[in-house]
């Protein structure tokens, strides 16, 4: 299958490790310009580097990103450019757009830095999470990206000698943080995600108690008032907010014309696809099931060639649908 091989061979470059607007990613997308070209495609790329490949007028889009997270995986982001390609291979006569954003995972994101915006974007991504396993579907219909929060909290205690202060003594920054970590994993319930996944102790030194600790707070809920009640339950004061973005119009529609039984699922991840409908461009999301409880992110991250070669069906007749109907509203 076409599809694999060519996840295969961007996942060589790098090993798995391709930073954004890194050495790695530029070569990621040579990678995907020759690909474009073979498909008929015209190419170019704008200021911010992404990469587009062309057909015709173009008002229809579809991609992801080539970047990853250190030691990432095979199929996130990678999985659309190579989908994309794929469909543009199988509809020749078709005016339609494909983009390799740059930066998704690292930023500053290629897809905040659009100099033009295009009629309808569709993006095909893998879940990154474990419920279309453990529902037993092999696609889902993103109905819309969660409201996320970040933010800091900081804890003061007092720096002594690890050796010579008594237990009962002690004000151990990293101790109160500690509990911190704990109550804000309790915080997040009925379908709401609170991380702790960064932690600054200071000074940091292994025979000194800490006086002082920094951590990161990430929040995430499918609604702007289930999120404003997570973060008053966890109790901190977010210096960035993302409200929820929700999916829309003709793609999402010729989506669901073309996966009438599949299911549909927030996504709390956050994509390119959340940045264009962010923009109000008609935006559409299909995900594809993540193997492996969900795993991403990682070297385990995994989708079979079954549900690669589904998602890379729905996604050529989707595009279809949608530009037969702009053909036909043209005229």
């Amino acid at each position: 299958m076409r599809a694999l091989t060519r996840l295969d061979q961007l996942y060589a470059i790098g090993a798995g490790t391709r930073l954004g607007y890194s050495p790695e990613e530029d070569a990621a997308h040579e990678l995907a310009a020759r690909w474009m070209e073979e498909a008929g495609l015209g190419v170019t790329t704008d200021e911010a580097g992404n990469l587009f490949g062309h057909r015709g007028d173009a008002r229809i889009w579809s991609g992801s990103h080539l970047d990853t997270v250190p030691n990432g995986g095979r199929f996130d982001g990678a999985l659309g450019v190579v989908a994309a390609i794929e469909a543009a291979n199988r509809l020749p006569g078709t005016e339609l757009g494909v983009v390799a954003f740059r930066a998704e995972e690292t930023g500053p994101m290629g897809s905040r830095r659009l100099a033009e915006l295009p009629d309808a974007f569709l993006e095909v991504h893998v879940e990154q999470g474990p419920a279309l396993e453990r529902l037993g579907e092999p696609l889902g219909i993103v109905t819309g990206v969660a409201a996320q929060a970040r933010g800091e909290v900081t804890f003061e205690g007092r720096a002594a000698h690890a050796g010579t202060t008594p237990i009962e003594e002690r004000a151990d920054a990293l101790v109160d943080a500690a509990k911190f970590v704990l109550h804000v994993r309790e915080c997040a319930r009925e379908g709401a995600f609170a991380t702790v996944g960064a932690l600054e102790v200071e000074p940091g030194a292994t025979n000194v108690v800490p006086g002082r600790v920094t951590l990161s707070v990430d929040a995430r809920a499918s609604t702007a008032e289930a999120l404003e009640t997570l973060v008053e339950a966890i109790g901190f004061e977010p210096s960035w907010r993302q409200d929820p973005v929700a999916m829309s119009g003709p793609p999402l529609e010729a989506l669901r014309a073309v996966l009438p039984g599949a299911p549909q699922l927030v996504s709390g991840a956050g994509h390119d696809a959340m940045v264009l409908a962010a923009a109000s461009v008609p935006t559409a999301m299909l995900f594809v099931r993540s193997l492996n409880g969900g795993a991403s992110h990682c070297p385990d991250e995994l989708s079979s060639p079954e549900d690669i070669a589904l998602a890379v069906d729905a996604l050529t007749e989707t595009l279809a649908r949608l530009s037969a109907s702009a053909v036909s509203d043209k005229r």
